[in-house]
């Protein structure tokens, strides 16, 4: 799991916030600092200046899609306005105006994201705890000291309240929002609850499990687990943990099971919110009845 602060031109910003842009691709002059440990569904904050103050914030976010070589033509043919321009003639000033008295590169580096959710106010960095040179000039890595910088972000956002310009039927900003504040919060809970207690052939076993849902459609790792996996519904999540065991080590593995699911519950209630209506799901890959009859009674209770 990472997030990444992207330095953005304030107008071109501003323009995908106004015209409500979904889907976007931003262009970088340079390839010498390459983004690592940055991927697909990965946040990338737009950190710019405010419409009324010269200080830089997060002014917003969209998701890490994938990143691919364009000419400034093959940018526009594929992009259009998605580039935050009118025109390619915008678009070819905005990128010469960057490079100042540098060579502009055959091809540059494009960043394509999507689903982007815009802030009503900026967040600044020193409202989440953040240090952020003024002289920064592409982007910084956000928890690589403190994994709880993203959500900081993201609630202090919530605080100041999400811009709904952008906001339709097929696209709800807010319901972006909420499943993103989620989904960082359980990667922070997963990784305060720990691993298993497994061997290694019993870790592989679980992983192989947790694989195969991943793969399944609406299903995704819970980021920063290989063994534990999410599936976000309209209004909750369903949450699935692998059992594995050996008839020597069975109660013991049980009793673990059930744990992590309740230390799961008992972290969830206090982060509030999305985090209301969760279900849990086993895999395995023999079926133990008891097992799946104690988690439904789990699911049955309310968190």
């Amino acid at each position: 799991m990472s997030s990444i602060a992207y330095v953005t031109d304030t107008n071109m910003i501003e323009y995908h916030r106004l015209c409500g842009t979904r889907e976007m691709n931003f262009w970088r002059l340079s390839s010498k600092k390459d983004f690592k440990d940055f991927r697909k569904g990965d946040l990338l904050f737009f950190y710019a200046r405010g419409k009324h103050r010269r200080k830089k914030g997060f002014v917003g976010y969209a998701h890490y899609v994938r990143t691919h070589k364009l000419s400034i033509k093959q940018m526009w043919k594929r992009y259009g306005t998605s580039n935050g321009y009118d025109n390619m003639k915008a678009l070819e000033d905005a990128i010469f105006k960057a490079a100042k008295d540098r060579p502009v590169p055959e091809k540059m580096n494009c960043l394509y994201l999507t689903d982007a959710v815009f802030f009503q106010s900026p967040v600044y960095p020193e409202e989440v705890g953040l240090q952020i040179s003024e002289n920064l000039e592409s982007f910084c890595y956000l928890d690589q000291d403190d994994p709880q910088t993203t959500v900081r972000i993201l609630r202090k956002a919530e605080e100041n309240g999400i811009d709904l310009w952008s906001a339709s039927q097929s696209f709800e900003p807010e319901n972006i929002f909420r499943q993103d504040e989620f989904r960082h919060n359980l990667a922070l809970i997963s990784t305060v609850i720990g691993k298993e207690g497994w061997n290694k052939k019993e870790t592989m076993r679980a992983a192989k499990l947790a694989q195969a849902k991943a793969a399944e459609e609406g299903w995704e790792y819970i980021r920063n687990s290989r063994t534990d996996c999410l599936k976000l519904t309209k209004d909750g999540a369903v949450i699935a943990v692998p059992f594995i065991s050996q008839t020597k080590n069975r109660q013991l593995r049980v009793a673990e099971l059930i744990g992590k699911i309740e230390l799961y519950r008992l972290y969830l209630k206090a982060a509030g919110g999305f985090a209301e209506n969760i279900t849990f799901e086993i895999l395995y890959e023999t079926e133990p009845r008891d097992v799946l009859q104690l988690v439904e009674s789990l699911n049955n209770e309310r968190l």
